[in-house]
């Protein structure tokens, strides 16, 4: 009779609501599962200070892989990680499929910004006996673009990028940021109004593709600054366009209107080299944002040419906010925020 009764109740149930009793039923066995599965524990032994676990290994070899990524996709790839992680070690069907269920949904509770900053310091405690490091820095267009670059701490006057690079290929490299970054390059043109004496300059960080190719074939610099030897291979053509998407795909280099600049990573990981090397506005060539301090290679920059005062777009609208004029904030500059121009 039970059976019959079952089979009443299943024919009663598909002339009801789309909504049924099953339904309503699952959702909530689902949503009781969902909240007996506590990830917070699990996620603690993964930030401990004095473990290093599946999951810091995970997240190490997709920066590596990577080098450079958004939050937006770190996190989510956090999460599947943990998920996984997480389903190997339960007992009941129940917790599986809700894991399961997490994981396609990608609805997972108590796994936020905050759960994230948590793992990358406890994974950076691991990175920092190799003097190696995750760093975080915004997109230098999109404020809103958060990125974590897996970098060098320890960055060399050779600019020792990676193993698979020769002494050459490492001279070639600061051929391309010399490119870059030497004062021949970087200001463009520079002019100086007769009758008001006000000096207006072009300032620019990136260079034509076939500009750089042509770079790369004139030859490398002479010597390696470690040991003297004289470094003279050149490449062919193919060869400069080859290397130069090798460096591209890397992360190293990025294409803006088909432009070649330093990308993300490059700039994080050869700070402390580029300023050493180039120095800073005024002195040297490298800007740095009168905001956040960061180096930038496209942003604003104070049409007074003596002024040397630069912003991210987001940066001047923050500091932009926080004064009571538009005036530039650069000493006695009295040019208008509004009329900076972008470089």
């Amino acid at each position: 009779s039970r059976g019959l009764g079952d089979v009443y109740k299943r024919q009663l149930w598909q002339r009801l609501p789309l909504t049924t009793h099953t339904e309503r039923d699952r959702d909530r066995t689902q949503t009781t599962v969902r909240m007996s599965v506590s990830l917070e524990e699990f996620v603690a032994t993964h930030t401990d200070s004095d473990s290093y676990t599946t999951l810091h290994a995970a997240i190490i070899d997709l920066l590596v892989s990577v080098r450079t990524i958004t939050s937006t996709a770190l996190l989510e790839y956090i999460k599947k990680a943990i998920l996984t992680l997480k389903l190997d070690q339960v007992e009941t069907e129940e917790e599986s499929e809700a894991l399961s269920s997490m994981m396609e949904s990608g609805d997972v509770p108590g796994i936020d910004a905050s759960t994230l900053s948590r793992i990358l310091t406890s994974t950076n405690t691991r990175l920092e006996k190799i003097d190696m490091e995750i760093v975080e820095s915004k997109d230098m267009d999109d404020s809103s673009i958060i990125l974590f670059s897996f970098v060098n701490k320890k960055p060399t006057g050779a600019i020792h990028l990676a193993t698979k690079y020769s002494q050459n290929d490492i001279q070639l490299v600061k051929r391309v940021i010399d490119r870059i970054f030497s004062p021949a390059y970087v200001i463009n043109y520079q002019t100086t109004d007769e009758d008001t004496g006000k000096v207006s300059q072009q300032i620019t960080y990136s260079v034509p593709f076939m500009k750089m190719v042509k770079s790369l074939r004139d030859g490398p610099a002479e010597d390696d600054d470690e040991d003297g030897t004289v470094v003279v291979n050149t490449l062919t053509l193919d060869e400069s366009e080859d290397f130069l998407r090798d460096l591209e795909c890397y992360g190293w280099l990025e294409r803006h209107n088909e432009n070649y600049t330093l990308a993300t990573r490059g700039i994080v990981e050869l700070r402390k080299y580029l300023i050493d090397t180039y120095g800073v506005f005024p002195e040297g060539t490298v800007s740095t944002c009168f905001g956040c301090g960061d180096i930038l290679t496209r942003g604003l920059v104070c049409p007074e040419g003596k002024c040397h005062v630069r912003f991210h777009e987001h940066c001047r609208g923050l500091v932009e906010r926080s004064r009571s004029d538009k005036k530039c904030p650069g000493g006695e500059c009295g040019e208008d925020l509004d009329d900076f121009v972008s470089f």
